[in-house]
């Protein structure tokens, strides 16, 4: 039961106030921007239903000028906490655009504990750790890449993505095309 309420208590309080960074290392709201001119960013984000045991991935692979190539919307079962359903969506992430062999450049999260757990790894073990150990092994298939820390407000797209996962059954993953949801979460995170 203890472990229990742990873990509601952590979901709890990622959910209604993250740590912050410092204030001068970013504004207060943060809007989205397409990676520099010939370079991939993606965007991840995770999501978790009331229950707990289902959780919710989304992926999102802008180009330069802002036109989505890639993204993935996929729902997995398991009950894990906050912090590792974060790193778990960067992983899933990571593995499926090695897949598809896509070059990616920026990595942004709105995950600062899994952000910082990867510029600074754990020296001890745990389901997290290895979760961060596995994204650090998965960069490397990505040697330009950086993994970096954005508010949520930057970050909607891929969180809509992740959301959605929670209502279905079956990944939904598009390469160079934008179909609805995608193409109605994508537009509504550029109009606002």
């Amino acid at each position: 039961m203890e472990k229990a309420m742990d873990y509601i208590n952590e979901f709890l309080t990622a959910n209604s106030h993250s740590p912050t960074p410092p204030q001068n290392s970013l504004a207060v709201t943060q809007p989205w921007q397409p990676p520099l001119n010939g370079k991939l960013k993606l965007t991840v984000n995770a999501a978790l239903n009331n229950e707990g045991f289902l959780m919710g991935i989304g992926g999102i692979v802008p180009n330069s000028l802002g036109q989505v190539i890639a993204a993935i919307s996929k729902p997995m079962k398991g009950q894990f906490s906050v912090k590792e359903i974060e790193a778990k969506a960067i992983s899933c992430c990571l593995h499926w655009l090695e897949d598809i062999n896509y070059e990616i450049h920026f990595i942004k999260t709105d995950a600062l504990t899994v952000s910082q757990s990867v510029h600074h790894p754990p020296h001890h073990y745990g389901r997290f750790q290895d979760l961060i150990h596995d994204i650090i092994y998965q960069m490397s298939s990505f040697p330009c890449a950086f993994l970096s820390y954005v508010r949520r407000s930057a970050n909607s797209a891929a969180h809509g993505l992740a959301r959605y996962a929670l209502r279905v059954d079956n990944d939904t993953v598009r390469r160079a095309i934008c179909q609805a949801p995608i193409e109605a979460i994508v537009i509504n995170e550029l109009v606002h």
